[in-house]
């Protein structure tokens, strides 16, 4: 579970659990004019990873 850091095997998540093509679309409507994001992989297999996203004006 989500716990504000590695904390285990994947499980889902209610919190700004976007996909992150979900967040390059939301990103865009508001009105950046590129959005970018990726999941980094969590240093143990199958674990949580870091959404990473990136937007500029």
């Amino acid at each position: 579970m989500y716990r504000g850091g590695f904390a285990g095997k994947d499980m889902f998540t209610y919190r700004y659990s976007y996909r992150p093509a979900v967040w390059e679309r939301l990103l865009t409507r508001a009105g950046f004019a590129t959005a970018e994001a990726t999941v980094l992989d969590a240093p143990e297999p199958g674990h949580i990873g870091t959404l990473l996203v990136q937007a500029r004006a």
